[in-house]
């Protein structure tokens, strides 16, 4: 644990320095109260404080008021320490936010007991702290689930009863122009063609509502991803524009994972157009896949925290990035920003993954890029 020693006095200092590195503390100087402060306004400063009383520039007192006036996290623990021992100057230095108040001279197990004490303070606050995310974080989780399950059941119920206007509208659609092709007027024929196809896009539509809501036929085999990668890369590269250059770099000897090849195809395709639009059409998309080890980390979508060896397929690019609020329904169907766009995209990456027990990973930064890292087990998981 950190622990902050302000003494004005470089030999008790020193001494200090050296009692408390004995007992395992990992200790940091100041030789005023000022210096101490600074340390204090830094990143992850130290919670474990043994301030002397009197110091130059800003007295250990001082410091005990400005710290405690200030705090915004949880409080620091700080044992002052003195050659005051009167009541009234036990009373001032508590009173200004002190936990403790040790009088010089003093044994060094009194020290140590009172250190102890403050640490066992400080893991209890820290412990508490962590309990108190985790509860956080899973009621996020919950509250995720619970929103993407329900978009799913609405989504898949509506896509039935389209599937079964649909059939119905295509149905007779196709029964008149074979029926009266001959002898309808040729307009006529051209608006039921225009009609039929209309309905055509929209019955691909519904096969995207159905899959997100995970009610599509997927045929799942163990595959390797690899070569199903390598394989789509002049694909991918036959629908992006011309000014846009796309990199692949494939680990060797990578495992088999359990997914439908046309699903990978279809995640990176959903993805590359994403990548290309986010660019103007115009830079380069990075393809990455290999093993992602020992992660740590919370999934972008279903906001679980994951662990573990994964394999990892991600698209990279430099365009315009996602803001906070787009990324908090990212994977909401149809949900867009695009003035042209279904929001079905990342819609149906969500329903793909969580069939196949993948998650993402989403990094980003507004005017820089994004990169979409995809997880999958592999098969002996």
């Amino acid at each position: 644990m950190k622990l902050l020693i302000a003494e004005d006095d470089l030999t008790s200092r020193k001494i200090l320095e050296s009692i408390a590195q004995k007992w395992g503390y990992e200790t940091i100087l100041a030789e005023d109260g000022e210096a101490a402060w600074k340390i204090l306004q830094q990143n992850n400063p130290p919670e474990l404080l043994l301030l002397d009383w009197e110091m130059p520039n800003l007295s250990g007192l001082e410091l005990c008021q400005r710290i405690r006036a200030e705090e915004k996290n949880d409080p620091a623990f700080i044992i002052l320490l003195s050659s005051r021992k009167s009541t009234e100057d036990i009373v001032a230095g508590l009173e200004a936010g002190s936990n403790e108040y040790i009088a010089k001279p003093f044994e060094n197990a009194e020290l140590k007991a009172r250190l102890r004490v403050g640490q066992r303070m400080l893991e209890l606050q820290a412990n508490r702290r962590l309990a108190e995310n985790q509860k956080s974080r899973l009621q996020r989780e919950l509250q995720q689930t619970r929103k993407m399950e329900a978009l799913g059941q609405i989504t898949g119920a509506m896509a039935h009863d389209f599937n079964n206007i649909l059939g119905i509208t295509m149905g007779y659609t196709s029964m008149a122009i074979d029926r009266f092709g001959d002898d309808i007027p040729e307009k006529m024929k051209e608006y039921l063609s225009t009609a039929l196809k209309s309905s055509e896009r929209a019955k691909l539509l519904v096969a995207k509502m159905l899959m997100f809501s995970h009610d599509d036929d997927q045929q799942v085999e163990p595959m390797n991803i690899a070569e199903e990668v390598q394989a789509s890369l002049e694909g991918l590269k036959y629908n992006c524009s011309d000014l846009i250059e796309m990199t692949l770099n494939i680990e060797d000897d990578l495992p088999e994972i359990l997914c439908d090849p046309e699903k990978i195809q279809m995640v990176l395709r959903i993805l590359c157009e994403n990548a290309e639009e986010a660019m103007d059409g115009v830079g380069t998309i990075s393809l990455e896949l290999g093993w992602c080890r020992n992660i740590d980390a919370e999934c972008s979508d279903c906001l679980r925290i994951l662990e573990g060896d994964w394999i990892e397929l991600s698209v990279t690019d430099k365009g315009c990035g996602i803001n906070s609020e787009t990324l908090a329904h990212l994977f909401e169907p149809f949900y867009t920003t695009k003035e042209m766009g279904k929001g079905m995209g990342m819609a149906m990456l969500h329903g793909i993954l969580s069939r196949n027990n993948g998650h993402c990973l989403i990094e980003t930064k507004v005017g820089v890029g994004t990169k979409v890292r995809l997880l999958f087990p592999v098969v002996a998981q």
